[in-house]
């Protein structure tokens, strides 16, 4: 998946050089499409390293409020 990624990117980054340099459209539009897809594998890649962030101590939540608005 990654060698894919790379394969992706590594064109679409030098087509969007040349792209701009040269000021053609099509290619902008082609390697813009090629690097969005490039980032989407990626994502797609580390959706498995992802986890929930929780309370470092372990406190679980306990619903208590604090009342801010002066009533007693």
């Amino acid at each position: 998946m990654k060698q894919l990624q790379l394969l992706i990117a590594l064109p679409s980054i030098l087509l969007l050089s040349v792209a701009l340099f040269f000021h053609i459209d099509f290619l902008f539009y082609l390697s813009l499409a090629g690097i969005f897809l490039a980032m989407m594998i990626k994502q797609f890649r580390m959706r498995g390293q992802m986890y929930e962030m929780r309370h470092p101590d372990g406190v679980e939540e306990d619903g208590t409020e604090i009342d801010v608005s002066g009533e007693e």
